[in-house]
């Protein structure tokens, strides 16, 4: 018995489907799959026409990754709420690849180093003052130093909410608080940009004068963000050998050039600046 509409049995769904016999039985068992109809006369299972989509749906994310609880939910969304899954879904494969580049750059420069002991290190370490800034910052806490984008990503919301002023020439800064062996865990972020005017924050969002530095080592790092891992063994080896300097307080990380006014990671330009002063003479 072929039921209302044109059926077929399990092998032939199975060809059609390009699913196996044994999984199609096994998506049975889950609830992901069941025949449309079971033949009373010898208890062939029967699919439709219909099952054929659910059928590729179902392959397809597998494929995707997608666990069977998942396939399950997302399977009887209709078109609208289906394709909104695809989307999130794709806004995780993106970050994952972005996530993937850099490690692969990371594993670059890794190697680079270990066959060129020198590479990275000849960073060029220049002393300065510098000014007091008026901005708006946000301090954050993190669960490593690389999430530092959730922190400028919350601050650029803030800013264009408010419709904040930003100054001209745009200077922004990022500045993680120095560890103690009690921090264990996480790190403390603050990014600021500087503004126009001062106004009255909101929650972990404040406007303030930063103090003025009257001495730090610079070092300017020319390209990708990828050439800045060797930036810190390169200032710990200016201290070595400028034995009458130590570090006086948290690093700065200036980005002069970045993705907002230049397509070309090779036109970034960024700054450290480690705040130094002189050994007192007990030291």
């Amino acid at each position: 018995m072929r039921g209302d509409g044109f059926m077929f049995k399990i092998g032939e769904f199975s060809r059609l489907s390009r699913v196996s016999v044994r999984m199609l039985r096994h998506y049975d068992k889950l609830g992901l799959l069941a025949p449309d109809a079971i033949d009373p006369e010898n208890g062939y299972r029967l699919y439709s026409v219909g099952q054929l989509r659910r059928a590729n749906k179902i392959t397809t994310l597998r494929d995707m990754g997608f666990l069977v609880e998942d396939i399950k939910r997302l399977v009887e969304l209709d078109d609208e709420g289906f394709v909104r899954e695809l989307d999130l879904h794709e806004e995780r494969i993106l970050s994952d690849i972005e996530q993937g580049e850099r490690r692969l750059a990371d594993v670059r420069s890794l190697r680079d180093a270990v066959v060129d002991g020198s590479a990275g290190l000849d960073f060029e370490v220049s002393l300065k003052a510098v000014p007091s800034y008026e901005v708006i910052a946000l301090r954050m806490a993190l669960s490593s130093y690389d999430e530092e984008r959730r922190a400028w990503e919350a601050l650029g919301s803030f800013v264009k909410e408010h419709d904040v002023p930003v100054s001209d020439p745009y200077v922004e800064f990022c500045e993680f608080d120095s560890q103690s062996e009690a921090d264990e865990e996480g790190v403390t972020v603050e990014v600021a940009v500087a503004v126009d005017e001062l106004r009255e924050g909101e929650g972990p969002v404040r406007f303030y004068r930063t103090d003025a530095l009257p001495q730090v080592a610079s070092i300017m790092v020319y390209g990708p963000y990828e050439n800045i891992a060797p930036v810190y063994t390169a200032f710990a080896q200016w201290l070595e050998g400028h034995p009458l300097y130590e570090m006086a307080g948290n690093t700065r990380e200036i980005a002069h050039r970045g993705c907002w006014n230049t397509e070309d990671p090779s036109e970034y330009v960024t700054e450290f600046q480690i705040p130094v002063h002189r050994r007192s003479s007990e030291g």
